[in-house]
């Protein structure tokens, strides 16, 4: 929709065109005419008779005979440089002819001339362009444009006095424009000024007006800014001029006023300092809100005879140029007030103009880009499908405290991208438990309320595949020290904002690859490593801050690799980025801002201790220097002391005894660690390693329902367990028992009953260093269980957690190092689970019909009856969800397990009492296909990938155990079911059919003995309760037992064939290893 333009006002505000129909548009585009301009005339071209040629940029005199000129003043003696709205465009030739008689009336008759008026009524219509309404709209169709208008009064070629200056009509049009998008519900629409000649000094002015606001819609108009488009307008001092005079000068040509006139000067702000200060201020704007500024200079310098003009015309175009190079400046083959005045599309000048507005139009409707289904794709396939990294510290620091970063110079200048560190990562790094995740986190607040409203991308990773120095990291054993976690999670936060991103992702996605639905960790890699990092990026976003975490148990070689990729992809983009993680004193980067915090925070931590201190003593202050001094920059450490010596005051200790226990305690936050567990009793410390071992070496934070249930099934004498079954003390199962029984059958260690009891019982057993967290409305019971900081989890990971803990336990084997004892801690949690499998309430799984195997990812639809009761049984028992889900990760967890698979006795204990254990675990997995089950297991983001590398083999040993079970199970499955068919009772097999031995419930592995083999079918060892008898097709491998040449081998034999004889009957049914 366009208005006529005798609608348009000449002072205020005019709506020109809108685009039509539902969609919103994308931007505003706002023009600001210069001094003695015209919200019409300063942007149209008028036809004096002769049809102009368009405007090149070429040599100057090319220009020379154009007949492109502002019209003439009219003969009042008061001129207004702006007039009232045209005449009607288009009149037919009887109105016209109606309007020229009408003005010659009131004129003498005498002075009248027939030829003069005979020649005005053969006068042919007017070509009159009016860029703004005639091209632009076609140009930019998304786009809402208006154009801006003011009075400046002259009189015989002089400005009046007493009248607004220049930063008046700034004020007024700084609230007429905020007031006009509030109504029209457009505040957040992106803005987009074209400012001539002295307008660019309005547009300025009020940018620089909005910064001072706090917030409300003034404010908004600084955060829309999307770009600002200057033609002709002073930006700078030149050579042999100051930015004023440039300004003086340019009011001079728009107004038609002598250039030394004193009026001038005040009009214009020449002489005023808020001019240097509006420039200043521009620049600093321009940095922090990284909107796109545009330039166009005049080309065309006149041979004017007087040196004084020409001169002028030099200032002029030089004061145009900002000199930085984002600005990009274009030339205009035209004088100062014609530079914004185009004859049609083809003009070169209005090109290059319509070119601009259309890619700022671009990127704007780009940042509202909404996925189709490919892009959903795409980006699915480059997400983790497991959840993110959990953050567990509280969320909210401390009043007053991280106050001090912002005050630091290095922070400002990396926040306002100023200076030499505006390309420069900021690193805050510090010692363990010092404070950086809160930082990062009051940092990230802090954006959010300054850049949010501003449409700022604020995006925040967590590191989740470090390495780890102990050797245990999160996958328990299995080194990663490729931060590809990193790298996808930024590359699908930046795949909304970046077009270029999205077309590159998708060709790559089109590619054929081993994995269809995701991209595998090397070819993320080698996509950010090798392509994405090493061009410059630039997305639509005006700014773009992202914050990565790297816990601390992450190695220098991770640390490295991380701040060199990022430090990369900051030199190509305007990304501000900050990362935080262990001091790491061997690492030292030219292209980092070090910040070490443990350094900077001792005010923090004398300002919180002091505020929470319970001490009433009249020395109060030397307690709380004493505390502050010993924490060593470690606000964790001054935080739980803090919490020791108010308890100790609550209980009436003495400043002396205070001050005596400040004196012990250690200085390290580990050494604190290890004296609050010192001090509890032997008892106390068996059921807290229970405690830490399901915390610590679980696959996922385990819910307080879940870990109540994990924990009773936990035996207290796994040590001795171990001592007399070694690695196979995993696959040992007792007898089944059901939920009732469970604390008589397992002499539990809990007495409480209740999710409240339970959580007390975990505070008092973990001294405080384990919290229920939760991610939302949930109840106690459905809360997580995590330590209070990731110093806890190293703690323990190192093995100085569970050695305190196992401290005078004689049944801990000695010398036993930490690998072996986190080993040893896996066979126990596999064993829990497989015990919990195996009870009683579990019956009537597995013993209708087989699982089918999982689908392919597909529109939604209900689930089938057997998904709702499998849905159903898996959140009705606490734990089970669990158990079923990591039963592969506790088993490929331990070192010796994964290079070593015990396949024979993994099959046995899975095989026991017809497949029992096979068919529940099956059943409620969902699959019973062996590839479904380790495609579940190896699916991105899945804790056991990294355990199924082919480094260890265990994929293919655990794959074949599973295909066996798989055959074995279903073989007997389709015997009964043929039975049932046929009504017929199960006819028992002679020599054509195969005995199994039934395995005793509880499962006793065999061990090997001296002299006999490796096999575990060793008669004298088993004690079976009864025989069972399958039919069995194919052909089985025996393990003979004995001397000579069969001695501990596995020999084939075919028991599914007619007439099939066994030649050994007694022994079990093993496999190859």
């Amino acid at each position: 929709m366009k208005i006529p333009e005798e609608k348009i006002k000449s002072v205020g505000l005019t709506l020109l065109y809108e685009p039509d129909g539902p969609i919103d548009p994308a931007v505003d585009i706002v023009l600001v005419h210069g001094m003695g301009g015209h919200p019409v005339k300063s942007w149209k071209c008028f036809d004096e008779g002769q049809t102009p040629t368009p405007i090149t940029p070429t040599h100057p005199s090319s220009t020379r005979g154009k007949r492109l000129r502002k019209p003439p003043p009219a003969s009042h003696q008061l001129r207004r440089t702006n007039s009232e709205p045209l005449l009607v465009k288009g009149e037919g030739f009887v109105n016209r002819s109606r309007s020229l008689l009408r003005k010659a009336s009131f004129k003498s008759s005498s002075r009248l001339r027939l030829a003069d008026f005979a020649d005005q009524l053969n006068e042919p219509p007017r070509n009159d362009v009016f860029w703004p309404l005639d091209f632009l709209p076609q140009s930019c169709p998304n786009a809402r444009i208006f154009t801006w208008g003011y009075h400046t009064l002259v009189v015989d070629k002089k400005p009046l006095r007493l009248q607004g200056d220049i930063f008046a009509h700034a004020s007024e049009f700084l609230f007429e424009l905020a007031t006009a998008r509030a109504a029209l519900g457009a505040q957040a629409r992106p803005l987009v000024f074209v400012a001539h000649s002295t307008g660019g000094v309005i547009v300025k002015e009020i940018l620089r007006l909005a910064d001072i606001e706090r917030d409300g819609p003034l404010k908004d108009v600084l955060l829309s800014t999307s770009a600002v488009v200057f033609l002709a307008s002073p930006h700078r001092a030149t050579e042999h001029a100051s930015l004023g005079d440039s300004v003086i000068s340019m009011a001079s040509v728009t107004l038609s006023v002598d250039q030394g006139d004193p009026v001038l000067p005040q009009l214009c702000g020449g002489n005023s300092v808020d001019i240097e200060l509006g420039r200043q201020t521009f620049i600093r704007q321009w940095n922090e809100y990284n909107f796109c500024v545009k330039t166009f200079q005049e080309s065309v310098i006149p041979s004017f005879a007087d040196a004084g003009e020409r001169a002028g015309a030099t200032t002029r175009r030089l004061a145009s140029f900002i000199g930085d190079p984002r600005e990009k400046a274009t030339t205009i083959g035209a004088l100062h007030n014609n530079v914004a005045k185009f004859w049609s599309m083809e003009d070169t000048g209005y090109q290059a103009l319509a070119t601009c507005l259309a890619e700022f139009v671009w990127n704007e409707e780009h940042r509202r880009h909404v996925l189709d289904r490919k892009e959903t794709e795409c980006l699915a396939a480059l997400i983790r499908s497991s959840l993110s990294h959990v953050e567990i510290h509280p969320a909210a620091s401390y009043p007053g405290t991280c106050l001090w970063l912002y005050d630091l110079y290095d922070f400002q200048t990396w926040h306002n991208r100023s200076g030499p560190n505006k390309d420069k990562i900021l690193w805050v790094r510090g010692e363990s438990g010092c404070g950086k995740t809160i930082l990062l986190r009051s940092l990230c607040r802090r954006l959010r309320r300054q850049w949010g409203p501003a449409g700022a991308s604020i995006i925040r990773i967590t590191a989740d595949d470090y390495d780890n120095e102990a050797g245990v990291g999160p996958l328990c054993g299995s080194k990663v020290i490729s931060p590809v976690s990193v790298y996808r999670s930024l590359l699908a936060q930046l795949f909304l904002q970046d077009p270029s991103l999205r077309t590159a992702l998708l060709a790559l996605y089109n590619q054929a690859r081993a994995d269809s639905e995701a991209f595998g960790d090397p070819q993320v890699l080698s996509f950010f490593s090798d392509y994405y990092i090493n061009q410059p990026v630039k997305t639509p976003t005006r700014r773009t801050f992202i914050l990565v975490e790297i816990p601390d148990e992450a190695g220098s070689v991770y640390v490295g690799e991380v701040l060199s990729g990022l430090s990369r992809l900051a030199q190509n983009t305007d990304f501000s980025i900050c990362v935080t993680s262990a001091y790491h004193p061997e690492i030292e980067l030219e292209s980092t801002i070090s910040i070490p915090m443990h350094i900077r925070n001792t005010d923090d931590i004398l300002r919180f201790v002091s505020l929470n201190l319970m001490a009433e003593w009249d020395e109060r202050n030397r307690t709380v220097m004493m505390i502050g001094r010993k924490a060593g920059g470690v606000f964790l450490w001054a935080e739980i002391v803090v919490n020791i010596v108010n308890a100790a005051i609550l209980e009436g200790a003495t400043q002396d005894l205070v001050e005596y226990t400040l004196q012990e305690v250690p200085g390290d936050l580990h050494g604190l660690y290890e004296w609050m567990l010192g001090t509890l009793n032997e008892k106390e410390r068996g059921e807290a390693l229970i405690l830490f071992q399901w915390v610590i070496l679980a696959a996922e934070p385990m819910r307080l329902n879940d870990l109540s249930v994990a924990v009773r099934l936990t035996d207290l004498d796994q040590f001795e367990h171990y001592k007399n079954l070694g690695p196979l003390m995993a696959l040992h199962v007792g007898a089944p028992f059901s939920m009732r029984d469970l604390r008589q059958l397992r002499n539990s260690v809990i007495t409480s009953d209740t999710p409240c009891q339970f959580h007390q019982w975990v505070r008092t057993r973990s001294i405080g260093l384990l919290e229920a967290r939760s991610d939302g409305n949930e109840s106690l019971g459905l809360q997580s269980v995590q330590p209070i900081h990731g110093s806890v989890r190293a703690f323990f990971l190192s093995g100085r957690g569970f050695a305190c803990l196992t401290s005078g336990n004689s049944s801990v084997p000695p010398n036993l190092g930490t690998v072996d004892f986190l080993d040893i801690s896996h066979y126990s949690l596999l064993r829990a689970c497989l015990t919990y499998l195996n009870m009683r309430d579990f019956e009537s799984l597995g013993q209708s019909s087989r699982p089918t195997a999982p689908q392919k990812s597909a529109p939604f639809r209900p689930l089938s009856t057997t998904a709702n009761q499998r849905e159903l049984v898996m959140s009705s028992y606490p734990f089970l969800q669990y158990a079923v889900s990591n039963l592969i990760f506790h088993l490929l967890a331990p070192t010796h397990f994964r290079y070593f698979l015990p396949q024979n006795e993994l099959f046995l204990a899975l095989s026991a009492n017809k497949f029992r254990l096979w068919k529940r675990w099956t059943s409620l997995l969902g699959t019973y296909d062996p590839e479904a089950i380790m495609d579940l297991h190896s699916r991105t983001g899945s804790k056991t990938r990294g355990l199924m590398s082919p480094v260890y083999g265990a994929r293919f040993r655990l794959e074949r155990v599973l295909r066996k079970l798989g055959g074995l199970s279903a073989a007997g499955l389709r015997a009964k079911e043929e039975e049932k068919r046929g009504g017929k009772e199960k006819k028992k097999r002679g020599r054509g059919g195969w005995v199994v031995k039934g395995i005793m419930s509880p499962v006793t592995p065999i061990l090997p003995v001296s002299g006999g083999g490796m096999g575990v079918g060793r008669e004298k060892e088993w004690k079976p309760v009864r025989e069972q008898r399958l039919e069995l097709p194919g052909e089985l491998l025996l393990d003979l037992p004995g001397g000579g040449e069969g001695s501990g081998m596995l020999s084939p034999i075919n028991i599914g064939e007619p007439g099939g004889t066994c030649p050994r009957r007694g022994f079990e049914v093993g496999l190859a290893v």
